[in-house]
Parts: structure tokens; sequence; C-alpha cells
């Protein structure tokens, strides 16, 4: 496993963390789940991303039963909305429920989980974040947002050392700006859906019914993200470990991405992301035709790719 060194935090983590939304899924016991982190461990991940809201708790609480208070992995967790908002009397009040379910002294990387650009624009959360950072509840600052506009806003303003954000190769938005400023501020940038729910590691075809989770995404974005990823099937054939090894390298590429954090369901797709901890990321050529096929897929526009139609 390789490490990458979050300048600002001065740490380092391990490149391909552990993204734990599936955590405590229905139809498997708490040991598979335990097993799953204890085996993550093994292949010397030390970076955990958990939040309040995943099952309701559970995979928190699962996290906890694996891990306890071991100082030598890092675990992320997020405090989600709730009707008293992110002030520090809300924070206060949730991270003891994080603490009691993670079995932990403190949770090392707390983000805040998706606010609203208003909610950041309001800052009671920062002297929330502060006060518990100073009890030794809180090891360092963070946010887990889903606009990278919002996200560029706040590493501009220096108060949060990890930032969370969606990126692979569909979605390239932090590429623009994103990147560059994060480097400059030495924010850790943890990058989640490598594998955009799975549509990048070549298990789904167009028009076959994915049957799970996903089913709440239907419709013409994923149905258009499976089109377009089997437009790189040539290209992931030819490719080292496949399409899933090709999706984590190219999140891996740039010098900015600190970690990815893929979910895995058992320990087999574990070990098949933890693969791309040894390498170094997509290489520029690859890169390159990756990025002449995207030219193919046509523009964006309100949250779908419409790809180009014949003339």
């Amino acid at each position: 496993m390789n490490y990458r060194k979050a300048v600002r935090a001065g740490i380092e983590l391990s490149q391909v963390g552990l993204g734990c939304n599936r955590l405590g899924e229905e139809g498997k016991d708490d040991r598979h789940w335990i097993d799953l982190v204890q085996r993550a461990v093994e292949l010397r991940i030390n970076i955990f991303d958990t939040a309040q809201g995943y099952g309701g708790g559970r995979s928190e609480q699962i996290l906890g039963q694996a891990l306890g208070n071991r100082d030598d992995v890092y675990v992320a967790s997020k405090i989600g909305h709730s009707e008293g908002g992110f002030t520090p009397e809300e924070m206060a009040r949730k991270i003891e429920m994080s603490l009691t379910r993670l079995q932990r002294d403190r949770v090392d990387i707390l983000q805040l989980h998706s606010p609203s650009r208003e909610e950041l624009e309001r800052y009671d959360w920062a002297e929330g974040m502060q006060r518990l950072q100073d009890a030794g509840k809180v090891g360092f600052k963070a946010m887990a947002l889903d606009s990278v506009e919002s996200a560029v806003w706040l590493i501009r303003q220096d108060v949060v050392d990890f930032m969370q954000i969606t990126y692979n190769i569909f979605d390239i938005e932090a590429e623009h700006e994103l990147f560059a400023l994060a480097e400059e501020k030495g924010v850790a940038l943890l990058c989640r859906l490598p594998l955009a729910q799975g549509v990048l590691t070549g298990k789904f075809s167009p028009g076959r019914d994915m049957g799970d989770h996903r089913a709440r995404f239907s419709g013409p974005r994923l149905a258009a993200r499976v089109e377009m990823a089997e437009t790189l099937r040539p290209l992931a054939e030819a490719y080292p470990g496949g399409m899933t090894r090709l999706a984590h390298d190219f999140s891996l590429g740039p010098v900015a991405t600190t970690c990815i954090i893929p979910g895995a369901r058992d320990v087999v797709q574990l070990e098949e992301n933890t693969a791309a901890g040894e390498g170094t990321g997509v290489d520029a050529a690859t890169r390159a035709e990756v990025e002449q096929l995207r030219r193919t897929w046509g523009e964006w526009a309100g949250g779908y790719w419409f790809p180009q139609q014949p003339a």
C-alpha cells in the first residue's frame, strides 16, 4: 500500500481507504462486516470513512466493533442534518453519539454531511468544530460537499484540513480549479465514488436492471453512464486489472488526490479495490485515451450526459 501526505494535517493516509456506507446492509450478519473491516487493516488501509446517517448509525457501530480505539488508523465520520442544524450545541450532542458507537475517544476527521452553501456561510459550525477539537474529541476539521463551487469557496477560507468530494471518470469538475487550490492550501482530498456507484466496474450493460440500491438512481443519468462506460470497455479490457482498476487509477492520477474511498460489500471487492493502492495512478497515455473517449459523450446539461447524436 502506498501512502500520501495530508499536508495541512501532517499525517499520511493510505491512497485507498474504505468507504463504509455499505457496512451493516441487510443480508449479512455483523461478523461479515467486522471481518471485512479487519481485512482492510491487514491490507494496510488506514482511513475509514463513515457517517452518522449510514444505516442510522449502524455503520459507525460496526466500525467500532471492528476497530475500537486503536490508534494506527484514522476514522472519518460525518454529522448530518437535523432540526438543530450545525450549531455548536447540536454538534456537541451528536459527537457523543458517534463516539459511543465508534468506541473511540475521538473522531479523527470530522465532516459535515453535505451542508448547503447557506449553512456553510453561517459559520456556527466552525465554532462547534473548534470547541470539539479543543476538547480532544475531534482531530481534524473537514467537510463532505456535493458542490465543487462550494468546496472551492470553503478551501479559500482556510478553516478545513480535509475535503471530501466526488471525482471519477464521469465527474471531473474538480479538475478545473479545486485540485490546484487544494494543493496550494495543503488541504487533503478524499475522493468518493471512484466507481460511480458501480457503473465503472464494467459489470453492467445497457438495458440491464441493476436490481439493488442503485434502482433509486435509475433514469436518464444512470442509463447514460452505463452507455458511456460501455465505450470504455475496449480500453479497460486491455488495461491491467480491467475496468475497476482503470477507474481507480484515473481517480488516483492527480497529485491533489490524497486517497480514494470506494465501498465494498465483501472481501473480494475490497481486495480488488485495494490493488490500486500499489500503483501511482493512470499514466498520461491512458488518461489521454480516456479524454478522447470523453469527447464523444456530448455535453453536460442539467445534471445529465446527453450523448452526441449522428448528424
